[in-house]
């Protein structure tokens, strides 16, 4: 199943050609490319981007780019490279340097340019239950960085990361904002609903270790009572005491609330009533303790 990010480059790899279609290819290209002095290559491991690389190369400058599939990278995946070359290739280059200078001051331009980046730079993990939000920008450019974070107009941090730059939020807000920025609406409200449902395990979660860590304390609790108050003798304590003794005798795995219920007490009765039965049983079984029977009255 493709991750969320590889569905959102998907998704901005579909629109078709428009305004800021240049300022898009300049943030792509800055993002994931590389200029020489012949032409430029722009590297991705996503199919759709590499095809929306060679659209916009040949709708807005009528270059013909060349595609080379290598073998594959990291984690096995497929990459490709989309090369232009020649005289037309280097006057659009610089053309889109133009753009680069216009998309920095914000607007339509701004936008289109932050599109290209996060296609080429950007990626996005979570929300789910054992991950939070992280919506980052790597490159090794830190002035890349710090432009697509401006942007982005969400309070971003800096980082360097194995010698990479990077910008990220891990706000949820900071997130959606960007997604929505960038036109993403339909992928806000499904990272919105996942969320809800990441939240909602989280909680099932916490919730379920919780009731398993008081269910392991009650038990720890009975089975210490237990062993302490079998050292008591019925015969010598009050009828109240012997009452709660014979009850957590029957019963070592109930909890104090069943025990109450059981003897028709309060939880607080019941509680008082278990102290009681513990220091006498604690008295009884110390060499120079006192009698139990005499510790009841």
């Amino acid at each position: 199943m493709p991750s969320f990010a590889s569905e959102l480059r998907r998704q901005l790899a579909a629109t078709g050609p428009g305004p800021g279609r240049r300022a898009e290819l300049a943030g792509l290209l800055d993002a994931a490319g590389t200029v020489d002095e012949t032409g430029a290559t722009v590297r991705t491991t996503s199919a759709p981007v590499a095809r929306s690389m060679m659209r916009l190369w040949r709708s807005e400058f009528g270059l013909e780019p060349r595609l080379t599939p290598s073998s594959p990278g990291s984690f096995g995946r497929q990459r490709y490279a989309v090369r232009v070359e020649g005289n037309r290739a280097l006057q659009a280059i610089e053309e889109l340097r133009v753009e680069r200078a216009r998309a920095a001051r914000g607007g339509t331009a701004g936008i289109s340019y932050l599109r290209g980046a996060f296609q080429g730079a950007g990626s996005l993990t979570g929300p789910g239950y054992r991950r939070g939000h992280h919506l980052e920008f790597v490159h090794e450019s830190e002035e890349l960085v710090r432009r697509v974070a401006g942007l982005s107009t969400v309070p971003m941090k800096l980082a360097r990361r194995r010698g990479r730059h990077v910008a990220y939020t891990k706000s949820a807000e900071g997130v959606t904002t960007i997604l929505a920025r960038m036109g993403l609406h339909d992928a806000v409200l499904e990272y919105e609903a996942r969320a809800i449902v990441g939240e909602a395990k989280a909680n099932a979660n916490r919730v379920t270790n919780f009731d398993a860590a008081n269910a392991n304390r009650t038990a720890v609790a009975a089975a210490l009572q237990g062993e302490a108050l079998e050292n008591l003798d019925p015969g010598r304590l009050p009828p109240a005491l012997r009452e709660m003794l014979e009850l957590r005798l029957e019963h070592p795995d109930a909890s104090l609330a069943e025990l109450a219920r059981l003897g028709g007490l309060s939880k607080s009765a019941a509680n008082h009533r278990l102290r009681r039965l513990v220091e006498l049983a604690g008295a009884a079984s110390a060499p120079s303790g006192r009698e139990a029977g005499n510790g009841g009255r």
